[in-house]
């Protein structure tokens, strides 16, 4: 698809980003990427790795037996298996791997529908920011049980911090023995303790992943300066933030053990250049129904705008807007030009996007003075008003969002300054956290309906094109597709117990109607 486009010559070479290629869409409607880890104790050099497919989930009707490769301690024993071009379209799968007589538990795929089809629905679980440390998993316990078609993971699948845990089990000791990620060991170490989860690895096996990821899987608020052509963690996040050549190894790092770690089809070079190393940003075509399109908001993302706020929260916040300067970017040049052709020639009903940092404004009031997260879209205006009006140009334009640790529901619109006067261009979902510390938590707030009534009027009250939000609650949320509506659903999981004692309950579910740009309560 449009994706295959040739570069154009004569382009800026910063901000730059691997171009998404031929075959950089997992799943695929003849195939998808298959993922396990060997364990090392029970790896054979040389003993044939391979993975059974099948039509149903006791094995009796194969689909066939493919090679896996090989694997060892260069890849962390891990396994990565392509299946694009070998499976019928629009349907489920049940696979398990094969080596060295064991055998690994069951696994179930869905393939894309075909291109040309016309699916009654699609629905997508929407998951992110999972602090191990932090709490259970129990939303993933629910996940796993769900009847949706794919999970969208929206980023921060790992914390680069280690140390002590309230919760029981989830302590993490890295092997440098630093309470910061310091190289690939600790990268690892962090991806294989968080992939020990059960709940997770049930949800996982239940259903074809989506991913894109966030900063934390290499360091808090990362971004490229490219005035000094070298990446940062973003605050000093990171002792030594100062240690260019180090820096540099730390990213190359984090990023070898996501591509190890994540079952996506993107285009990896371990070889290049830091900046050309990852081709993460890919679509994915769900028939006529749904264009999804997913970005890269870390790698390219240039340097944030001075922040002077003092905040208990994990980001900066600044008291005035970044401004009209165009020279800040999120997607980076090649990215940028790459989601305009995808977004504004989509032809679906429905065009999706996998947006890791919340687009639509979302000041607070800081010691009497309007302020906002120099880490969001709003610390990168010009570039936000530019996605803005690419999505107003698509055939309704929903943003599938995360990062916020908290849910909400509101129009995307090219300027925030005027709500009453200024057009909804899409409308944006914010999925919560799964564990990760959200406003209920980190500000010590009082539980209880008056407390989550007043956050919300708090944050209507700055926010008007809010029409949901919730900080006090963790858990996931689903977006279904039909060729009628949109619909958003929340989730509340309480990560503060066991996964099997965690129950579920719905805090809110929001339809937009095809064609009309509204948010309808039900």
């Amino acid at each position: 698809r449009r994706a295959n486009r040739p570069r154009r010559s004569g382009r800026a070479r910063r901000p730059r980003g691997v171009p998404a290629g031929r075959g950089e869409r997992d799943p695929t409607p003849s195939g998808s990427v298959l993922w396990t880890r060997v364990a090392p104790d029970e790896y054979r050099e040389g003993a044939p790795l391979s993975v059974q497919v099948a039509r149903d989930d006791g094995f009796q009707y194969l689909a066939g037996v493919y090679d896996a490769g090989t694997t060892g301690p260069d890849r962390d024993y891990t396994v990565k298996v392509d299946l694009d071009g070998r499976l019928d379209a629009g349907r489920p799968y049940w696979y398990r791997f094969q080596h060295a007589g064991t055998v690994s538990p069951v696994g179930r795929l869905r393939t894309l529908p075909a291109p040309e089809s016309s699916p009654d629905g699609v629905t997508l679980a929407v998951c992110n920011c999972q602090d191990y440390r932090n709490g259970y998993y129990g939303a993933y316990r629910h996940v796993a049980g769900d009847d949706v078609d794919y999970v969208v993971h929206l980023g921060d699948f790992i914390y680069e911090h280690a140390g002590s845990s309230p919760y029981d089990g989830r302590d993490i000791a890295l092997p440098s023995g630093s309470s910061i990620a310091t190289g690939l060991d600790d990268y690892r170490h962090l991806h294989r303790t968080y992939r020990s989860d059960r709940s997770l690895q049930a949800a996982l096996a239940a259903h074809t992943l989506i991913a894109t990821w966030d900063d934390h899987e290499i360091v808090n608020d990362r971004f490229y300066s490219y005035d000094d052509d070298r990446p940062y963690a973003g605050d000093g996040s990171h002792p030594r933030n100062d240690d260019e050549e180090f820096m540099r190894d730390l990213f190359a790092a984090g990023i070898r053990a996501w591509w190890e770690y994540t079952p996506a089809r993107v285009r990896y070079d371990p070889d290049a250049e830091l900046l050309d190393s990852l081709g993460l940003y890919r679509s994915f075509r769900f028939g006529d129904l749904l264009d999804l399109v997913v970005t890269d908001q870390r790698l390219f993302r240039s340097a944030p705008p001075e922040s002077d706020l003092p905040t208990p929260l994990a980001t900066s916040l600044a008291s005035e807007p970044s401004g009209p300067d165009g020279s800040r970017t999120v997607l980076g040049t090649r990215q940028r030009e790459w989601f305009r052709d995808e977004v504004r020639s989509s032809t679906a009903t429905w065009t999706a996007w996998a947006n890791e940092v919340i687009h639509m404004n979302l000041e607070v009031d800081v010691r009497g003075a309007k302020a906002y997260s120099v880490d969001s879209w709003a610390g990168y205006e010009s570039e936000r008003q530019s996605v803005a009006r690419d999505l107003g140009a698509a055939e309704n334009a929903v943003a599938l969002t995360g990062d916020l640790h908290s849910y909400a529901a509101g129009y995307i619109k090219e300027s925030y300054d005027d709500d009453a006067q200024s057009e909804r261009l899409g409308v944006e979902f914010v999925a919560p956290a799964i564990s990760s510390a959200n406003l209920r938590e980190v500000l010590d707030l009082p539980d209880g309906p008056m407390a989550r009534w007043l956050l919300r009027r708090a944050v209507r009250e700055e926010n008007p094109h809010v029409a949901f939000f919730d900080s006090h609650h963790w858990g996931y949320a689903t977006a279904e597709f039909t060729a009628e509506a949109a619909t958003y659903t929340a989730y509340a999981v309480d990560k503060s117990v066991p996964a099997s004692e965690a129950d579920r309950r719905q805090l809110a579910q929001f339809r937009v109607p095809a064609g009309a740009t509204s948010l309808q309560r039900q």
